[in-house]
This record gives structure tokens, C-alpha cells and sequence, in this order.
């Protein structure tokens, strides 16, 4: 296990099966929300930097080689546990209309929590991404917290809580505002956030002219308008194809940031194959920019889309060759497009 990572994730390592809106299916894909995270934060890091990355694997009996030699490609710090006695966790994706997505256990999942953490780690961690239910997050940045006075951490570890989709209920409003209370970042989707609020986007959508823009940045303000903190809040509202939108607690000024492959553009959604865990990446991606910019929460959005750009363009992860992740332009050229990009946005 390699010590002192900066960023690292505590979601799964999963291997997906994928099935598409017109019947067709992909079988063993390297995937998992913590997986595409972590080649999110990994884009952006050459030399040395890539240990900066830190990766906890929980593996079972099954564990492809293949998969793991992936993995151990990205030469990142990485702690694996293996479990003789289990299969390693396997996921269904279901893909609809609208890059909507339901997805499914096919063998239960093996948690990492934060006792698989070293000191070291607990102690050098810059962010941690999270993807789980509001109940697990509480319990995971509890426990770190706890840690972090037990080792007299200087600096204390930030936290980017990306909701699992099934808690986003409005049942569990209250724990939500709890658990986002927490962190510094909270990331739903554009569904996500009305499914939280006791609302379908769709309808709301309607209500709103079919403006997605105005429909999201309403439910961003009823959101933060449930929320009593004495610390600002970073709300990240993932819209897919049409790009994120930020607001704050304190200001509620509103960003939008453009997903690098246009969604107008005909020719660009060429280079979009397979949108399954952008959204993970760009958490990845998010949580990078947030420590690179001193905790800017637009411009972290940048890094957060072109890493999301990288993982559309082909079925499961992106690749290095040649040094080139899938055949360039590199992040920081993507990023500098980006921005371009935006202006016209």
C-alpha cells in the first residue's frame, strides 16, 4: 500500500453488465462509481503526481485478472483487500430514455468504510469522494472526523457527497440535509434533486416552459432553501448533456459549466458511446479542480467535465497509450477548449 494520497474515493470497484435502450448488452466492464472517480482525479496527474490518487479494492474469489491488471496500470496508491469467501461485487445497468439509468446488484456489494484506511491516509487525504446514501455518508465523515481528532490532523480532509440515486426520496429529505450539512460539495443529478424535493422533473420541466435551464435552477433554490448551515455549501447539479450547474448557500449566484461534447452539435455527440459513469468521473474530475483551485466551486467544474468527457467516448474506461488518454487531446488542452467553449454557453 502506497502512502500519503491527496484524493482518493470510497466508492466500490464494481464489474458491470450493461444493457442499452435498443436491446443490446456489454458484459465484465471495469466500472463502479469509486473506479470512475478515480480515473477522474487520475487524468490530471503524470510522474510521480499519480500516487496522489488513493484507491481502496475489496476483491472476491471471482476477481478478473484482467480487470485488476487495469487497475494496477493507473500506478496509483492502492490498497487491495481480498475476501476468499465472496464474489467480487457485480452490477446490472439498465439504460432508457434520456440517459436515465436503473441498476441493480447481481452479487451484494462489499463496502469500503473508513476503518480500511490507514493513518497515513486519513491524515493526508485532501477530498474524498462519496457515493452512497445520505445514512452511510453521516456514518463514514462521522468516523473520519473522529479519526482526524484522535491523530491531531492539522488539516482536516474535505468531503464531495455525490447521493446514491434509490435514497434520493422525500422521505429522506431531512437526513439529506443532514448528511450535506457534513460536506463541503453535494453533486445530485438534474432527476435526483426533484426526486429529493417530492417532485418529478419532467413535470416540472413542463411547468417550466421546457426551459431545463430555469427547471434546474429552481429546484437548486428550493433545495438550498430547506438548508440551515453556518458554513457555505457547494450545490453541484449534474444536467448530463447539457452541462452542471453551480450555487452556493451563502451567495446563490448561479454558473452554469458545459459538457465538453456539445449537445447541439450533431458532429461532437458522435464522440458520446457510452455515458455510463460520467457522472462518477466528473465527481473525480471535480474533486481534483476543488483542491488545484483552492476550493473555486466553478472552476473545479471545468476539470470536472473534461474528465466526464473522457469516460463517454468508449465502453468502460478511457486508455493511456502512447502517452495519451484516448489518443488526446490532453486534459489541460480539453480544459483550455472548455473554457472556449463556455463563453458561448
Amino acid at each position: 500500500m502506497q502512502a500519503s494520497p491527496l484524493y482518493a474515493s470510497i466508492g466500490a470497484l464494481i464489474i458491470d453488465d450493461i444493457k442499452y435502450q435498443d436491446g443490446t448488452a456489454v458484459t465484465n466492464v471495469l466500472g463502479g462509481g469509486g473506479v470512475f472517480a478515480i480515473y477522474g482525479m487520475r487524468l490530471w496527474l503524470d510522474g510521480l503526481q499519480t500516487k496522489d490518487a488513493g484507491y481502496i479494492i475489496h476483491t472476491g474469489f471471482d476477481y478478473p485478472e484482467e480487470i485488476d491488471n487495469k487497475i494496477k496500470a493507473l500506478n496509483i496508491s492502492l490498497n487491495c483487500i481480498n475476501h476468499p469467501d465472496k464474489h467480487t461485487t457485480r452490477g446490472l445497468n439498465t439504460f432508457g430514455e434520456d440517459d436515465h439509468r436503473d441498476f441493480e446488484y447481481i452479487h451484494p456489494i462489499i463496502r469500503t468504510t473508513t476503518s480500511d484506511f490507514s493513518d497515513d491516509w486519513i491524515q493526508s487525504v485532501k477530498i474524498l469522494h462519496l457515493i452512497s446514501s445520505h445514512e452511510r455518508a453521516i456514518e463514514i465523515i462521522d468516523e473520519w472526523k473522529e479519526r482526524e481528532i484522535l491523530l491531531n490532523c492539522v488539516e482536516r480532509t474535505q468531503f464531495l457527497w455525490e447521493p446514491l440515486p434509490w435514497a434520493c426520496l422525500p422521505e429522506n429529505l431531512d437526513k439529506i440535509y443532514d448528511a450535506t450539512q457534513r460536506t463541503e460539495i453535494i453533486t445530485p443529478n438534474h432527476e435526483e434533486i426533484a426526486a429529493m424535493l417530492g417532485l418529478d422533473f419532467k413535470v416540472v420541466l413542463a411547468e417550466n416552459g421546457n426551459d431545463l435551464k430555469k427547471t434546474v435552477e429552481y429546484l437548486g433554490n428550493m433545495f438550498l432553501d430547506g438548508l440551515s448551515s453556518a458554513q457555505d455549501k457547494v450545490l453541484v447539479i449534474r444536467a448530463s448533456k447539457y452541462g452542471t450547474m453551480i450555487i452556493t448557500l451563502k451567495s446563490r449566484a448561479i454558473h452554469w459549466v458545459p459538457a465538453y461534447w456539445s449537445w447541439w452539435s450533431s458532429e461532437e455527440q458522435k464522440h458520446v458511446v457510452d455515458v455510463t459513469g460520467a457522472g462518477n468521473a466528473f465527481c473525480g474530475g471535480y474533486a481534483y479542480g476543488w483542491v488545484q483551485t483552492q476550493g473555486d466551486p466553478v472552476e473545479s467544474a471545468y476539470y470536472g467535465a473534461v474528465s466526464a468527457s473522457y469516460a463517454v467516448e468508449q465502453m468502460g474506461m478511457p486508455s493511456y497509450e502512447t502517452g495519451h488518454w484516448n489518443n488526446g487531446p490532453d486534459p489541460a488542452q480539453r480544459l483550455s477548449i472548455l473554457k472556449t467553449k463556455s463563453c458561448k454557453f
